[in-house]
């Protein structure tokens, strides 16, 4: 009785290990001129792979990596292969606008974070790249999110330090939008309470 529910659940398996391949279409068509109709049975039911040409492109961009790799703030430091010095002066001089807030080590913090890969979006003003940042164990309350632009070679973003907001950089009032709908600021009551009423 256990053999049979085993060889059962076996057969099942393989099953749907077999209805889970997509073989190429040159598969299809010698599986049908060798007779072999289940295979290509299984083959032309089989749901096409959806086109992957936008997200193969954007992964061969140089700029869709994390922040620290173009910027010079990973451990490879200015060897790394991904550094662009243009994106590294963008990010020095959008900081420079965080200079009255004082703090030397500002760069430092809000790198020691976790750092999504740059995402490609599209703004009124046309395509920027978007980044992330933030200071480890605090991603809620010191973050970073700045949109580059290629073309021109500028950066801006919006900073939340300390509970405090600060718009760092040139942004239009749509970009500023966009950065707020895509990334809104989220500091949970514990921390707010905690951090930010200076209890």
């Amino acid at each position: 009785m256990n053999r049979i529910f085993l060889a059962s659940l076996l057969s099942g398996a393989m099953l749907l290990a077999a209805c889970q391949a997509q073989p190429p279409a040159d598969q299809v068509a010698d599986a049908a001129a060798q007779g072999d109709a289940a295979a290509a049975a299984v083959a032309v039911d089989a749901p096409a792979a959806e086109p992957a040409a936008a997200t193969a492109s954007e992964a061969t961009d140089p700029l869709a990596t994390e922040l620290f790799n173009l910027v010079g703030d990973a451990v490879c430091g200015k060897t790394c292969p991904q550094y662009d010095a243009r994106v590294d002066k963008a990010f020095s001089d959008m900081l420079a606008d965080a200079a009255s807030l004082g703090d030397a080590r500002l760069r430092e913090r809000i790198g020691s974070g976790p750092q999504p890969q740059g995402e490609r979006i599209q703004t009124a003003a046309g395509e920027r790249w978007l980044y992330r940042a933030c200071q480890a164990h605090q991603c809620n309350l010191t973050t970073l999110v700045a949109l580059y632009d290629p073309t021109t070679g500028r950066m801006a973003g919006r900073l939340v330090d300390r509970c405090q907001v600060h718009w760092l950089g040139t942004l239009p009032a749509e970009a500023m939008d966009r950065i707020s709908e895509l990334a809104p600021v989220q500091i949970s009551d514990e921390d707010y309470t905690a951090f930010c009423t200076g209890n």
